[in-house]
């Protein structure tokens, strides 16, 4: 389904549900471009500063963070405790964080205060320890910082989202969503997927709020100044973008799960009392769901499985390390739900290294969507879910590769990475087979717990645990563009079937290299048998003792692929009594669709195609063609989204089908 699942935005429908409930026009829901503000009180001075932190110079170990929310207004203020390793260089005297567009009150290293120099450029702060230090020396840094209400933020960049309840909630609401690097702008820290750390996260907000965060409760103190400090423990590594705080006046719902005997965990629900018992009674199937992840993938990996339900929320779900944050509306929507608790695992647990690697978190994910179907509904359920909700060609980014979406112009959490992607995957279990499949995440689990991983070293671990080199399938299907379109004619050689299997993809894109399962039918009984397909036209003969009544290429449809429109009969045919131009297929199509005739004769050929208002825009065939049927592509690519009109002109009769490109 489109990813309102997940991070993408919710669509325009989606959209009109919050809007009706909060009463307001659209551009009252923080969506609308935010540009820059004032800059900070804190003057840029000093040396010229570093424009990105993905210098590997430091290492953090652990952070100690202490905020506090007033639920008045959207100001929060907070001290940030760094223990962080300096892992090579010459030495510094300099220490370089990620803050934006927060006021630095003071900051300090081992004791030592600092001075601080802000670029808002680069979204850094630049402390001068006044000290050289060097590679392999460990720093504890403490930081007081506030937000300020009312500065704005780049591109609705917030990180700390904050709602009254004037706009029809059951009470004041505040938040965090950081993915991909907006933690920034609620706390200092190295805002890298790459780095992981361990963490304290203590919340103080007004007696009558509670205040979610990650990992396990440790306490929730009472304060005389009628105040409560909910402080909470990730002893897990975690990184920055999956760090949160959820606060509201939420009631909350508690299931156990079992891990193990004499380890259980909590299954919680935070939300607005109205949602109280529609989520406590949905609790089980939660659990149901960890109970069948944790079969496939092993063991949940956290202290507890949480899940907040907030409005506004601009996304369907955002699956912060232990305690997932839904949109309100799809609290008990089964994809989403399923899809964030796959992330645990998968984003969470093993996280991309680089944010071109984001497909090793949503891919994942969205596949686990499958596998939930699977478990319930065996091998059909799974064929349904594949075909029914992940095929999305006309998605204008499965055109793309799935490594790197910005790259390539797409949005960093377009669907290439999640439908296309999850395809790629079912993909790789077809040709690996399910045992070498469920092995490989297994191993890549146990080799990646709790650090962050490329797609290389995925890679790594599926040639590790098949013993073959996939570096073509990971070439073809990750970091190359778009997929193959098939068709197949079949026929009879003495006592040998044949069958001719073309590629009709757009030249652009790889030749693949397949194995590929054909199935020969006949009365009832069939057989398969696999052919290594890897040109665009290849011709296989395969000794068969009789006749079969039809065959299918990829009966179990394994393959992420279109088909054009194929030719099953193997008996030998006569030859067409009648020139014919078939409907092309796909119709619609994007940018890709194949194109058959017939002819009854030999005779000369014109295939063009044409748009609405009479002009060529390609010519695909001219020439002397022989008498039978014939498969031609047509490559989209550059035109604009459209009605075509294609017209074959052969021995003096013309015939011409519409075609529809849409983008």
């Amino acid at each position: 389904m489109p990813k309102s699942s997940d991070k993408m935005p919710l669509g325009s429908a989606g959209w009109v549900i919050v809007l009706l409930f909060l009463g307001l026009r659209q551009t009252a829901i923080a969506q609308i471009p935010i540009t820059f503000g004032k800059a900070q009180s804190i003057p840029l001075r000093g040396p010229a500063l570093q424009q990105t932190t993905d210098v590997r110079v430091l290492d953090v170990l652990h952070y100690d963070l202490s905020v506090r929310l007033a639920m008045t207004d959207e100001s929060l203020s907070g001290n940030m405790r760094i223990r962080l390793l300096l892992t090579g260089g010459p030495g510094t005297e300099y220490l370089v964080l990620n803050a934006a567009k927060l006021t630095i009150d003071s900051a300090s290293v081992n004791g030592q205060r600092g001075t601080v120099f802000i670029d808002s450029r680069s979204e850094t702060m630049r402390i001068q320890m006044g000290t050289h230090h060097y590679g392999g020396e460990t720093l504890d840094v403490n930081i007081d910082y506030r937000r300020v209400p009312g500065i704005k933020r780049p591109g609705g960049r917030w990180g700390y989202w904050y709602f009254r309840d004037t706009l029809g909630l059951p009470a004041n609401l505040g938040y965090t969503m950081s993915e991909p690097s907006d933690a920034r702008f609620w706390m200092p820290c190295q805002d890298e997927p790459w780095d992981k750390a361990t963490a304290n996260i203590s919340i103080t907000v007004p007696a009558g709020f509670m205040a979610a965060s990650n990992g396990k409760l440790i306490s929730a103190v009472t304060h005389p100044d009628s105040t409560v400090t909910w402080q909470w423990q990730e002893r897990n590594p975690i990184t920055t973008y999956l760090m949160c705080i959820t606060a509201s006046r939420f009631t909350v719902s508690t299931l156990p799960f079992v891990r193990a005997p004499g380890d259980t965990l909590p299954v919680q629900y935070y939300v607005w009392q109205p949602d109280s018992l529609e989520t406590a009674l949905y609790l089980p199937t939660v659990r149901d769901m960890i109970g069948v992840l944790s079969h496939v993938f092993g063991p949940y990996p956290f202290d507890k499985y949480g899940m907040t339900a907030v409005v506004p929320f601009s996304f369907g779900g955002m699956e912060h390390q232990s305690i997932t944050t839904l949109n309100r509306y799809l609290k008990t929507d089964e994809k989403v739900v399923v899809h964030e608790l796959a992330h645990q695992w998968w984003g969470d647990l093993v996280t991309c290294a680089t944010w071109p690697d984001i497909w090793l978190n949503e891919s994942f994910a969205t596949y686990s969507e499958a596998i939930w179907a699977e478990s319930k509904g065996g091998e059909t359920a799974l064929r349904s879910y594949m075909k029914t909700e992940l095929e999305h060609f006309y998605y204008g980014s499965w055109q793309g590769a799935v490594y790197d979406p910005e790259g390539q112009g797409f949005n960093l959490f377009d669907d290439v990475v999640y439908s296309k992607g999850a395809w790629v995957l079912h993909t790789l279990r077809g040709v690996i087979g399910d045992s070498a499949f469920f092995r490989t995440l297994t191993a890549y689990r146990a080799k990646y717990a709790g650090r962050s991983v490329t797609t290389d070293e995925f890679r790594a671990v599926t040639d590790s645990v098949t013993g073959q080199d996939l570096s073509w399938f990971f070439q073809e299907w990750i970091f190359s563009p778009g997929w193959p379109v098939y068709s197949m004619s079949t026929g009879r050689t003495g006592d040998s079937l044949t069958v001719t299997v073309n590629q009709l993809q757009a030249s652009g894109w790889p030749t693949y290299r397949m194995p590929i399962r054909i199935r020969a039918y006949r009365a009832g009984d069939d057989t398969t048998f696999v052919v290594l397909n890897d040109r665009r036209t290849q011709t296989f003969r395969v000794p068969f003792s009789f006749v079969p009544d039809s065959v299918v290429l990829d009966p179990e449809n394994w393959i992420l692929k279109q088909m054009a429109k194929p030719t099953t009969a193997v008996a030998e045919e006569p030859l067409p009594a009648v020139l014919a131009l078939e409907q092309n297929y796909p119709n619609p199509f994007n940018p890709v669709t194949s194109i058959r005739y017939t002819l009854p004769v030999r005779a000369s050929v014109r295939l063009e195609v044409f748009d609405l208002l009479g002009s060529r825009v390609s010519l695909l065939e001219e020439g002397y063609r022989e008498a039978g049927g014939h498969v031609v592509a047509l490559d989209g690519t550059g035109l604009a989204s459209g009605v075509y009109v294609c017209r074959l002109t052969a021995g003096g009769s013309v015939r011409t089908i519409r075609m529809l490109l849409l983008r």
